[in-house]
């Protein structure tokens, strides 16, 4: 296996936890001060649920197209698209880190800049590799 294959299931298997956690959020798990800047301690409001369901699917689709990259899944995309969204996803991931880095929430700080850093890393070794 190279190294874009192991960091691209490193880095889908970080979103398919980070989907499960959205997923314990939007089933009401009081955990809110670890999410959408540490706003709301404990269980979410309906609002930020909503919003964790939606988080849900987008880090599941992610999570499958990095999995795509490691040939676990067919590829969907053309190689010119494939190409340009891993790039995209190395954007979403710098974002990521930048977001989390700036959170309100010493506790989301602490839990997700660490995480977004190595998707980050690992989205990087995907898109080059």
């Amino acid at each position: 296996m190279n190294p874009a294959s192991i960091a691209a299931l490193s880095v889908a298997i970080i979103y398919v936890f980070i989907a499960m956690f959205q997923l314990a959020l939007a089933l009401g798990a009081p955990m809110g001060e670890y999410a959408f800047g540490g706003q709301n301690a404990g269980k979410l409001p309906v609002g930020f649920r909503v919003a964790s369901v939606f988080s849900l699917a987008i880090n599941l689709a992610i999570a499958g197209h990095f999995m795509a990259q490691a040939s676990v899944l067919p590829q969907l995309l053309p190689t010119e698209l494939n190409v340009l969204a891993n790039w995209g996803l190395v954007g979403f991931a710098g974002l990521g880190v930048l977001l989390n880095s700036i959170s309100r929430s010493k506790k989301e700080r602490q839990m997700r800049v660490p995480v977004t850093a190595l998707i980050l890393i690992c989205a990087v070794i995907v898109a080059i590799g």
